[in-house]
């Protein structure tokens, strides 16, 4: 059976990824993150160890490494060489240590790579998002002909009960609350758990290079909120259309050679609706 290594197993993809992955029972599944309890399959390593980590890899000799850690938007703007260094160097770093061996490393980029001020952006656009987390995601894309950087944006279930992700943000809500939705602001994005299922068929279909992976459609912040509210909230928030936002970033891929559809946005919240459900033991702040 061959082996994966996803690093950044607290965080709100790589989580996700890793149980789902783990269920799966397709692959010997690995994890790796700072300060948890080490098993033969569970790495408590500070990745900054960069000896550590490279020891790590030449012994178990992992198929597929999957990178789920970054540094996010706030945090890149007052830590700016954190945000070069984890989101920049480490993809960078990854590459290198595993181009002579078979490792294939999936690196997850964004977006947010793009100012947003068009939409609609392919593989082939100019990566023009400005800030130091726009830029420094730009840099640590890897488009080698053996590794794969998956640009997309994300919304998922979180462990951290103090999380800044949008659906955390909404599910943290009282019921009976009235929030704004960007009625002009535009997204096109996969849930955690879709995505775990986008890196088994990357891996299954032997991708590489760069692609953008999105559904058919983009959907405004207003329409996706309230999805949130009638699947989530039995209808309970009230959701204001706001106009005054105008943001762009949709993604369309003008790759032919993965063979794969993203459901609509109503599929996956509902898909991960009932995964949140199947798992209550670590969601028990949205039950």
């Amino acid at each position: 059976m061959k082996k994966i290594l996803v690093i950044g197993i607290k965080g709100m993809a790589g989580h996700m990824l890793y149980n789902y992955f783990e269920e799966s029972k397709l692959y010997d599944v690995y994890g790796l993150a700072r300060n948890i309890e080490s098993t033969p399959k569970l790495f408590d390593i500070d990745v900054s160890d960069t000896a550590q980590l490279r020891s790590l890899f030449i012994a178990n000799q992992f198929d597929y490494v999957v990178n789920c850690i970054g540094i996010l938007n706030k945090d890149a703007e007052d830590y700016p060489s954190k945000a070069i260094w984890f989101n920049s160097y480490f993809p960078h770093y990854l590459e290198g240590i595993t181009k002579e061996i078979q490792t294939k490393v999936i690196h997850i980029s964004t977006d947010c790579v793009f100012s947003g001020k068009e939409g609609g952006y392919t593989e082939n656009d100019i990566k023009n998002g400005t800030g130091f987390y726009a830029q420094s995601k730009a840099l640590g894309e890897l488009t080698n002909a053996k590794d794969v950087t998956i640009r997309t944006s994300i919304i998922g279930p979180e462990l951290n009960q103090n999380g800044i992700g949008l659906f955390h943000w909404f599910m943290s809500q009282s019921d009976g609350e009235v929030l704004k939705g960007f009625t002009n602001a535009f997204w096109s994005g996969l849930t955690t758990l879709e995505l775990a299922k986008v890196v088994l068929e990357i891996i299954n279909q032997n991708i590489s290079g760069l692609i953008q992976v999105a559904p058919s459609s983009k959907i405004d912040k207003y329409n996706l909120i309230s999805l949130f509210n009638s699947i989530y909230k039995n209808g309970k928030m009230t959701i204001e259309p706001n106009g005054n936002y105008h943001v762009d970033k949709s993604l369309v891929s003008i790759r032919t050679d993965f063979d794969y559809q993203v459901p609509n946005y109503e599929k996956m919240l509902e898909s991960q609706k009932d995964w949140i459900l199947q798992h209550a033991s670590i969601y028990s702040h949205y039950l």
